[in-house]
């Protein structure tokens, strides 16, 4: 039985990095969601911009992000994870605060062509572009 599934691209520069990725659903994102949160308050330099339910593409969603500080170098995170018949879906990007304009256009292009999909008796979300 297959669990999950991730594709991950970095931007040739290395200063975006985009994940799209799977697996079964356990349990209330909104609380799993909150729980990492406090876990990250932890990290360096971590502030939170917002963390919030929503909805994507009709289906119940949290969206969350923030700012932290990886090895010296500042990062900004944009996630969004939602649950569609028994599979958590996520769609992430963490980019260079110099890059913000393309970054979240590229990731506002992956969001917007995000396809949850059948395939066979399992459905695995993709989507249809090539960010750079």
């Amino acid at each position: 039985m297959k669990t999950g599934a991730e594709v991950h691209y970095t931007s040739p520069d290395g200063r975006q990095e985009l994940v799209a990725k799977s697996s079964l659903a356990r349990g209330d994102l909104w609380g799993t969601w909150q729980r990492s949160e406090r876990d990250a308050r932890q990290g360096r330099d971590y502030v939170r911009v917002r963390l919030a339910r929503t909805s994507f593409q009709g289906y119940p969603a949290v969206v969350w992000e923030y700012t932290f500080t990886l090895k010296g170098t500042p990062w900004h995170a944009r996630l969004l994870g939602f649950d569609a018949d028994g599979k958590s879906y996520q769609v992430n990007t963490w980019y260079r605060p110099e890059i913000e304009t393309g970054a979240v256009q590229t990731y506002s292009t992956v969001k917007e062509t995000f396809t949850v999909l059948y395939v066979g008796d399992v459905r695995r979300g993709t989507a249809r572009v090539s960010p750079w």
